[in-house]
């Protein structure tokens, strides 16, 4: 059942199963609903306007490959097919599917106009792309992708640690698990402060005093956000050197037993 170690864990799995196989397939589709154009451009004219979206694909294909990329590891460090896995697995790619355009449009606004103070012409007349009230639903949507993702990701490490004596998880592994599950939870908190910028959007601006406030707001919000980035940092540096020195005491022990 065990394999040799992949940056320190032992893959339990390396061929794809009907969960797997099912998962890649939901996620083909999902990168297929943002394909910039599905005719080719006829005209430059054409052309230029199609690519204009190109940066958001980019960045959303880069979230969904992330996401995809996570979860095979998961399923290749555990192996795990019981019930509770393809429930977790089947939330996740839910999640994926739903938010795949809510990720596509806020990506495409904020790239081409991040105060989202754009026009489009429409049948109406000249509209704004998002209106003043939609701003915090806006981010209030991307919060809650991000926070139902990182959270059943949360789940599915927190189920694999429950099955560690099953699973036969070394001392290393063990301490993977429960450092994959700190990077979520504080993933899940990232998330959380998307709820805070929808906040902060829907206050009112009229008077200095209220713009005092919302300043004062924004720029809590910012430290809020640079100090989690610099845990998640610090948290992906210890889980780094934690796997080399693993690493590194099972080199020895080879030599030693050579």
């Amino acid at each position: 059942m065990l394999r040799d170690p992949v940056d320190g864990f032992r893959w339990r799995s390396h061929e794809i199963t009907r969960v797997e196989g099912f998962s890649d397939a939901v996620f083909g589709f999902a990168v297929t609903l943002l394909i910039v154009s599905l005719e080719v451009p006829q005209t430059s004219t054409e052309l230029l306007h199609t690519m204009r979206g190109f940066g958001a694909f980019v960045m959303t294909f880069l979230i969904l490959a992330g996401i995809w990329y996570a979860q095979f590891v998961f399923f290749r460090r555990y192996g795990l097919e019981d019930r509770v896995t393809v429930v977790l697995n089947l939330i996740l790619l839910f999640t994926v599917l739903f938010f795949v355009y809510p990720l596509k449009f806020l990506f495409s606004v904020l790239i081409g106009d991040p105060l989202m103070r754009g026009k489009v012409m429409t049948a109406h007349g000249l509209e704004l792309i998002v209106l003043p009230q939609h701003k915090p639903w806006i981010f209030v949507i991307f919060g809650m992708g991000f926070i139902s993702i990182f959270s059943v990701f949360t789940l599915l490490y927190r189920h694999a640690w429950k099955q560690r004596v099953r699973l036969d998880l070394n001392a290393f592994e063990i301490y993977e698990t429960q450092h994959s599950m700190k990077r979520m939870r504080m993933s899940i908190i990232v998330g959380a402060m998307y709820f805070a910028v929808a906040f902060l959007n829907s206050l009112p601006k009229n008077t200095p005093a209220q713009r005092r406030i919302v300043e004062t707001f924004a720029i809590v919000l910012f430290f809020g956000f640079v100090s989690m980035i610099f845990l998640m940092l610090r948290l992906r540096r210890e889980g780094n050197r934690v796997r080399k020195e693993w690493t590194t005491k099972r080199e020895n022990q080879a030599e030693e037993m050579e």
